[in-house]
Formats: structure tokens, sequence, C-alpha cells
């Protein structure tokens, strides 16, 4: 399997309002595409995106999490594998719970904290 890269802002945890919601750990999502992992050095794995299907082709992927939502309240997530990049939306239902969407606002996904 390989690892990638999630660089959450300035850091990964929930402690003020104008920070991210906590994405690090494992997930579950309901696609049926395995575990998510995303952990606090920054690697991620399964979360890049390709026609609405899991696209991994090895090597490092990187993630980045915006720190401020949206005028729709969702998150910015940045994937990259190079050469491959893509924009996602996050919707965080409490602080187990996400729905991916795509850049275009498509459900991909969603997921839970394992």
């Amino acid at each position: 399997m390989a690892t990638a890269t999630v660089l959450i802002g300035s850091g990964v945890s929930l402690a003020s309002c104008s920070s991210a919601p906590d994405i690090t750990g494992n997930w579950s999502a309901d696609d049926g595409t395995g575990t998510k992992v995303i952990n606090e050095a920054g690697a991620c794995r399964g979360m890049l995106y390709s026609g609405g299907k899991p696209l991994d082709i090895g090597g490092g992927m990187s993630c980045s999490l915006s720190e401020k939502e949206g005028p729709n309240g969702r998150y910015s997530l940045i994937v990259t594998q190079p050469p491959n990049e893509a924009s996602y939306q996050v919707q965080f239902e409490g602080n187990d719970a996400a729905t991916i969407y795509d850049s275009k606002g498509t459900k991909l996904y969603s997921m839970t904290r394992l």
C-alpha cells in the first residue's frame, strides 16, 4: 500500500473555534473502498479519487485541509499524488463523521472514525 502525506493547516487539534476539526485517524468509508488513514505527520492513504473512484498510482500522497470552513460550511481538502492533484470539500458531522464531496459539490463518500 502506498503512504501519503496529509498536512492539516498549522495543527491538527480542535483546540480553538478558528481551527479545522481533527481529520487525523483511521476512517471507514461507506463506498466500500476500505480504510482511509490520515496521520499527524501528514501521511494519508486512500484519499485520492478520479472519476468517482479511488486512484492510487503508488508513491507518496499528500493532503492539505484548510483551517477555515468556506461559506458552504465545508473545508477544502487538496490531495496530491504526483503528478495528480485533486480538490475536495469536507463537511464534518461532529468529531467522528465527515462527508467528502468532489470539486463540483457531488458527494463521493461519507466516512466514520474507527
